[in-house]
């Protein structure tokens, strides 16, 4: 079975993806970690924080990389048959109907105050860069694809608001959503 879920930084995309993954026992993928291994710039450790912002505006102007990450996504999924991913754009660029798709979204409050307690920031300070990064995020992928990963929810089989929910729950709806897909075989 393949799960890609998706939305905006800190939504909650890559924890409930490797929950996701662990309760099934499939592997799990972060396209978000194999960017940062194919960018020549690796002198970050978050995206929100001055350098990461830095890389981000570094793919916008070079979108080669973010090409050639999707161009393995594309090829990893061919190849998986189990697989749980989170990524930015994977669900409005690979169209196999087998694949589950699930978006998280979250309120802009809600985000920063994640993005804060992760990467030990104020909120004011977290406000800010992922405001800017997911600016320049959208931006990349408008230019490359045409798609407006904050507008366009129709290749997603399940939209989440993880806002008012903690990660136990969002996972939980996630999980029994999956079940009554019968995409998974037990």
């Amino acid at each position: 079975m393949k799960v890609i879920v998706s939305g905006l930084t800190a939504s909650g995309k890559s924890s409930v993806s490797k929950d996701i993954a662990s309760n099934l026992g499939i592997d799990y993928f972060s396209a978000s970690s194999k960017l940062k291994e194919i960018l020549p710039k690796k002198d970050f450790e978050v995206w929100e924080s001055k350098k990461g912002i830095d890389a981000v505006k570094f793919r916008l102007k070079y979108p080669q990389y973010d090409k050639k990450l999707d161009s393995f996504i594309s090829s990893l999924f061919k190849k998986r048959s189990n697989l749980v991913m989170d990524s930015w754009v994977a669900a409005w660029k690979i169209k196999d109907k087998n694949i589950i798709k699930i978006y998280i979204k979250a309120d802009e409050k809600t985000r920063a105050l994640r993005v804060g307690v992760r990467d030990r920031l104020s909120v004011k300070q977290a406000l800010a860069f992922m405001r800017e990064k997911d600016r320049l995020t959208q931006q990349i992928y408008k230019n490359i694809y045409g798609i407006e990963i904050d507008i366009d929810f129709t290749p997603f089989d399940l939209v989440i608001d993880s806002s008012n929910l903690d990660l136990k729950d969002t996972i939980k709806l996630c999980l029994d959503f999956i079940h009554k897909q019968k995409k998974v075989k037990f």
